[in-house]
């Protein structure tokens, strides 16, 4: 499993990467249910999972709806963005969100959504009844001593596979 205390990121080289980075976290944590035609009457089905890390210079943000959709960026701008196109990683991002279904009982109800301090994992799991979220120390996730290093690994497996894509793209 990569190590979470990986090589830190540069700072921000450019303010529009910063702000398309933040619209595009904004317009994922703000998606709605009936946009993926899901019933209101199943309030605790989870139709996307966010999971970001918090490291010294940035937050990395990797996300994943029940149809497959799936991206990851920082929070200083750059990433991959609809990832999900490619089945391999749309069957990780479906993974990952049936992995939040499980483990949805061990989150709280949330509509703030905040990000996680250097060191930290933040899942945001988003539900039919509204967001949900749980943290961890990376540490305690990478050991398997959380609750939700199951949630954490199979998220690991998708950014493992957003990674193939770019080591697939020829020179």
């Amino acid at each position: 499993m990569p190590d979470s205390r990986a090589p830190r990121s540069s700072p921000p080289q450019d303010e529009d990467e910063v702000e398309v980075s933040a619209a595009l976290r904004a317009m994922v944590l703000s998606t709605r249910p009936d946009e993926l035609g899901l019933n209101a009457d199943e309030p605790d089905r989870v139709f996307g999972v966010v999971m970001e890390l918090g490291r010294d210079l940035d937050v990395v943000t990797v996300v994943a709806l029940l149809d497959g959709t799936a991206s990851r960026y920082l929070s200083t701008g750059g990433g991959t963005v609809g990832a999900g196109e490619h089945e391999p990683v749309a069957e990780a991002a479906r993974s990952l969100v049936a992995m939040g279904q499980v483990l949805v009982g061990q989150t709280e109800p949330e509509s703030n959504f905040p990000s996680p301090a250097p060191g930290r994992v933040r899942f945001h799991l988003l539900t039919v009844g509204g967001g949900r979220t749980a943290d961890a120390t990376a540490r305690e996730l990478d050991d398997r001593r959380h609750g939700l290093s199951p949630l954490y690994e199979v998220g690991v497996a998708l950014t493992m596979q957003i990674d193939r894509l770019g080591d697939s793209r020829p020179d």
